[in-house]
């Protein structure tokens, strides 16, 4: 049986004539795919600058060096927990060092600080040739816990060199300690060592481990000064201000023509209501300041008003706005009426106007 060839429609030759474009067409597909994945990869390889390809390199290798634990010389006594963390500890073994020291104790052998932070014999022995404790630390501390060095473990006696001796309480704190101590006239109770700032509850912990209160504070008569006459000296000696507030303090006075009402030291930024509490133990307003021009509320105008030292621009020009539409001010508490007036401020406001 004779079989019909593909494309009878066509002659042998013009058969043969299509199989041959259709196998250029196939070969030339095949050719530019090979170009394309040879060529442009070869291109884009030499398109990277050799000075940028170190850099990658560099930078690879730093990434990788980072993921490995970072072995340095290192005092347990004072390792940080990120320190700790570099070197591999978990944050289970960082808090179990931190419990440790924080009740006082210190680190005297490799071995003590190998069993406290739980390390493994792996990891410990890549850390053992790095852990570094002098021994004339251990001299120093047990000397601390010995109190051979104390003149006093009476806290309201104690010096800055006595307290200093406590891990944790440097110069300043300790200098912190005793003017807070000096301005309240001595302890009544240890727990008043929290209101120090700066004092962390574990320090005050190991303060209360090694004083105690033998001598009751002396309750002192307080002459009082005029607060209109002190100096920054003189208000640096009340315990929570320093040069700063002082400075800050007398500013403010000036600006104001001198304290009339206790009220307006409220209004002096930083000031927090315990030291304010603590100025007017030893500060009072014996003459309080006159204020020799008072300005009329129902005259005034918008700058006139703003020179009160209570009363900001916009404040002027709601209170004139509601004068202008409801007529003069009979009384100062009309004042109160007016949209976004302070009223705590009220008093103080009141002393610089007149009707």
């Amino acid at each position: 049986m004779k079989t019909l060839p593909l494309l009878p429609e066509f002659n042998r030759s013009q058969r043969r004539g299509i199989f041959i474009l259709l196998l250029l067409i196939f070969s030339g597909l095949i050719a530019v795919t090979c170009y394309d994945r040879i060529f442009t990869s070869s291109k884009y390889n030499e398109s990277i600058p050799s000075d940028l390809q170190c850099q990658y390199d560099s930078l690879k290798k730093m990434a990788l060096q980072r993921q490995k634990p970072q072995f340095y010389p290192f005092n347990p006594n004072y390792l940080s927990d990120y320190k700790a963390y570099v070197l591999g500890l978990s944050p289970q073994q960082i808090d179990k060092i931190s419990a440790f020291r924080q009740s006082g104790r210190y680190f005297q052998s490799k071995q003590e600080f190998k069993q406290v932070a739980g390390l493994s014999d792996s990891l410990f022995s890549k850390l053992e040739p790095y852990i570094k404790i002098p021994d004339f630390k251990f001299n120093k501390i047990q000397s601390y816990d010995k109190h051979k060095h104390l003149t006093t473990n009476d806290i309201n006696k104690a010096t800055t060199e006595d307290l200093q001796s406590i891990y944790g309480v440097g110069p300043v704190l300790s200098k912190r300690i005793v003017k807070y101590r000096n301005a309240i006239g001595g302890f009544k109770d240890m727990s008043q060592l929290k209101k120090v700032y700066g004092l962390e509850p574990e320090v005050v912990a190991r303060i209360k481990a090694k004083f105690v209160i033998k001598s009751q504070p002396q309750t002192k008569s307080i002459i009082k000064k005029s607060i209109n006459t002190a100096t920054e000296e003189e208000l640096k000696q009340v315990y929570g201000i320093g040069d700063k507030l002082a400075r800050r303090i007398v500013k403010y006075r000036q600006s104001i023509g001198g304290f009339t009402v206790k009220e307006q030291l409220n209004d002096v930024y930083g000031l927090s209501p315990e030291t304010i509490k603590r100025i007017w133990e030893h500060f009072t307003i014996e003459n309080p300041a006159k204020i020799r021009l008072k300005i009329n509320l129902n005259d005034a105008n918008i700058k006139e008003l703003a020179k009160n030292p209570y009363i900001s621009y916009q404040l002027a020009k709601k209170i004139v706005s509601y004068r202008t539409l409801n007529g003069a001010f009979h009384n100062f508490d009309d004042l109160l009426k007016v949209p976004g007036y302070p009223v705590e401020k009220h008093k103080r406001i009141c002393l610089y106007l007149k009707l």
